[in-house]
């Protein structure tokens, strides 16, 4: 043949195998010039992941509803902790206050309210209200994401939103599993299964299992004390300085150099435990105003079910928690082993406890007895009646 017909067949071949491995470097190459926009998904353990919490939260506009909703809920109660803590006239309901005729010229809020609130405040507000913004900031970012996890759900699956109230998990990892011989949403293997969907999910959730499991966390406040500190803020330190910091961009690869990073993981520790520190007050200031808020209907209505009634520890939660196993399935199970639980409890009563706890209840009922039987005899002593200071 020809010198310059080699020439250009060794070209082409050069070019086929640089193209060959472009496309093993970019997935996003092996679908063509008309690309599909489900297929070659290079990072699938968010993909599945936004998948699995969209099917969780039920659709879009139940999760839209349920942010907005929550939006709603922080600005309130940011709102309420201002007027108060401030506006409210305190001083005025208190003191003035005593019968019909004062009560009638007592102002709900103070003429002078917000004109020189404390540093707390202005601290509170500032604190909790970047909060808010950045929540908002959030749910406008997540709404691109969502729309695209709704068309495939609607495209790809034939799932509907309406669909979603009575469709099983097994149905959409089932649709999910014929979709890879046709899409191939992973191209590092031919066939999915659910364990791989899970596995996928549950990446860091199963590394805190195995963490708890084998008593890796350091929870406990004294050594021999059996006593468990495990909260929600200690859960998203450990989530952020170990967890997050544990993968590589890839998002499900360990880093090498993390397991001898010792100085780096104290650093990410000391930041969220001064943060923590920093905040806390605010923090406490806050949940006991929402946590009022939030129960203060069932204390009335239900005191005996209320949320002081016993429940599974953050703790306990994970010690139950087997690996691979999605949040709705571990709720079910939590929820219909709460009443055997509860029962199994019963079995061994703590003496001092009961005592003490007997003790404040006959006080608080023998007092509510008392106001009851004034309330019976003159209504008028509770409404109006007032101790004097000099009693």
């Amino acid at each position: 043949s020809h010198p310059g017909q080699r020439r250009c067949k060794l070209s082409m071949t050069e070019h086929n195998e640089r193209l060959l491995l472009e496309m093993e470097m970019n997935p996003a190459l092996l679908q063509g010039s008309h690309r599909e926009q489900w297929e070659a998904i290079s990072d699938l353990d968010s993909f599945f992941k936004r998948v699995y919490n969209y099917f969780d939260e039920r659709g879009l506009r139940c999760i839209l509803a349920g942010r907005l909703i929550s939006l709603g809920m922080l600005a309130f109660t940011i709102a309420l902790s201002a007027y108060l803590a401030e506006a409210v006239n305190w001083d005025g309901l208190v003191n003035e206050c005593v019968d019909e005729s004062t009560c009638a010229g007592v102002k709900l809020l103070r003429d002078d309210s917000f004109r020189s609130p404390s540093p707390f405040l202005v601290l509170f507000l500032l604190v909790f209200s970047v909060y808010w913004l950045w929540m908002l900031l959030h749910f406008f970012w997540d709404l691109r994401a969502l729309l695209e996890i709704r068309s495939f759900y609607r495209h790809k699956l034939n799932i509907d939103d309406s669909e979603l109230l009575v469709v099983s998990w097994d149905t959409v990892v089932q649709r999910v599993v014929e979709l890879q011989a046709t899409a191939r949403l992973c191209i590092v293997k031919d066939q999915l299964t659910a364990h791989d969907i899970a596995n996928r999910i549950l990446r860091k959730e199963n590394f805190m299992v195995a963490l708890v499991n084998q008593k890796l966390l350091p929870i406990e406040p004294l050594p021999g004390l059996r006593l468990s500190v495990m909260t929600k803020t200690l859960e998203w330190a450990l989530e952020v300085c170990l967890l997050d910091a544990m993968f590589d961009g890839s998002g499900f690869r360990i880093r090498p150099s993390f397991t001898q990073d010792v100085r780096g993981l104290q650093r990410r520790l000391f930041a969220c435990g001064a943060l923590t520190l920093l905040l806390s007050p605010f923090i406490a200031a806050f949940m006991l105003l929402f946590f009022f808020l939030k129960h203060a209907e069932e204390f009335h209505r239900r005191p005996a079910a209320s949320a002081f009634s016993r429940d599974y520890s953050l703790h306990a939660r994970w010690c139950m928690r087997e690996f691979n196993e999605l949040p709705h399935l571990f709720e079910a199970r939590v929820l219909a082993s709460a009443a055997d639980a509860s029962a199994y409890v019963r079995q061994f009563p703590t003496p001092l406890l009961t005592l003490v706890a007997r003790f404040v209840t006959f006080i608080v009922g023998s007092l509510a007895a008392v106001l009851i039987g004034l309330s019976l005899i003159n209504e008028s002593v509770l409404v109006f009646y007032r101790i004097s200071p000099d009693a």
